[in-house]
């Protein structure tokens, strides 16, 4: 039987897969891989095994593998770190960001819905290492 952790833990995962998804076409439309001196084909494959990669691990956890809850927290942490470092200081500053709300309610998305599944799939992982 599924904790509510591990409930929490799947529910937020799908919102940081979508999440994942829609600011990445908000990343190609603004420029972002041009930044990092990326192609367009490499930026493309590299979008692809990262939402395949996430998916996976989602599924992995949605069967209760302890790799998949512990590879859900590590993608969590390491993405809010990133999109913190990359986007807040973006944000803040005067005027419209990007598409204006729309931009910016993604990235405050998928900044929240990593955090989420992080923070949920410790929790599920914790549970299960005490039982």
């Amino acid at each position: 039987m599924a904790s509510a952790w591990h409930r929490l833990t799947l529910l937020s995962a799908v919102a940081f897969v979508s999440f994942s998804a829609a600011h990445l076409i908000d990343e190609f439309v603004w420029g972002v891989p041009a930044e990092f001196h990326l192609s367009v084909e490499i930026t493309e494959v590299l979008a692809l095994l990262f939402v395949l990669s996430l998916t996976g691990l989602a599924i992995a956890a949605a069967r209760g593998s302890r790799v998949g809850l512990a590879g859900l927290a590590l993608a969590g942490i390491l993405l809010v770190v990133a999109d913190v470092l990359k986007h807040a200081g973006e944000i803040l500053e005067a005027g419209p960001w990007r598409s204006g709300a729309v931009s910016t309610f993604l990235a405050i998305g998928l900044t929240l819905s990593a955090l989420s599944t992080a923070v949920a799939a410790l929790c599920t992982l914790r549970q299960r290492i005490e039982r």
